[in-house]
C-alpha cells in the first residue's frame, strides 16, 4: 500500500508510530498501483509510460530478477508543493546481470540504455543500475549512498518515503490502464 503524503507533500518515511519492516520505505508497489495512484495527469501519464518503456527495455536484455527504487519530485505532491508537473522518475534498478553477461559486457553493449541523458529525453527517468551479486561491502556502499540521497528532498533535507517495483510486475495492466486513459475512457 502506498501511503498518503504527509504535510510536507511526502511520502512518509514510514507509518505508525514504530518503524518496522513492513511499514517503512522502501514500500513495496506494483506497476498498476503505481499507475493508479500517481496517473493523475498527462504530464505524470507520460513519465508512466516511458518509467513502462524503460522497464520493458531492461527486462528485454536480460535484466529480470531485481527491484527498483523510485523517487524524486514524481512521488511526491510537487504540483501542490511547488505548483509544477514532476519533469521524471528517479530510478535506480538493483537487478542480476542477465545470464552468462558481466556488468562490462552489458554497460558497453547498450550504453545509451545507461545513459542519464538519453534517458531522460527517450523514457523521462533518470536511471542508475546498481547490479546485484557484487562483493558485499560495495553493494553495500552503493545501497546506503542512494537510500541516502534517495531518502530526503533535495532542497529542503525533508525526511521522506520512495517506492520499491519489483522488475516483473503487472506492466501491461498498468500500461492498459494508461492507454484507457489516453483515450478518454
Amino acid at each position: 500500500m502506498i501511503p498518503e503524503f504527509n504535510h510536507s507533500f511526502v511520502l512518509p518515511p514510514f507509518v505508525g508510530e514504530q518503524l518496522s519492516h513492513a511499514q517503512g520505505s522502501p514500500y513495496p508497489v506494483t506497476a498498476l498501483e503505481l499507475v493508479q495512484r500517481f496517473a493523475t495527469s498527462p504530464e505524470r501519464g507520460v513519465i508512466l509510460r516511458g518509467l513502462l518503456d524503460y522497464r520493458a527495455e531492461l527486462r528485454g536484455l536480460g535484466f529480470v530478477d531485481g527491484f527498483q527504487w523510485l523517487d524524486g519530485s514524481f512521488v511526491e505532491n510537487v504540483e501542490a508543493h511547488q505548483s509544477r508537473p514532476p519533469n521524471d522518475v528517479d530510478v535506480v534498478t538493483f537487478a542480476h546481470a542477465p545470464a552468462g553477461s558481466s556488468e562490462t559486457d552489458i554497460l558497453g553493449a547498450y550504453p545509451s540504455l545507461f545513459d542519464k541523458e538519453h534517458c531522460l529525453k527517450r523514457f523521462h527517468c533518470d536511471p542508475v543500475v546498481i547490479i546485484l551479486g557484487k562483493r558485499p561491502e560495495k553493494l553495500v556502499q552503493e545501497t546506503r549512498y542512494w537510500y541516502g540521497l534517495f531518502s530526503h528532498r533535495r532542497n529542503d533535507q525533508v525526511w521522506k518515503g520512495m517506492l520499491q517495483l519489483p522488475l516483473q510486475s503487472n506492466d501491461e495492466m498498468a500500461r492498459g490502464i494508461l492507454d484507457n486513459m489516453d483515450s478518454g475512457d
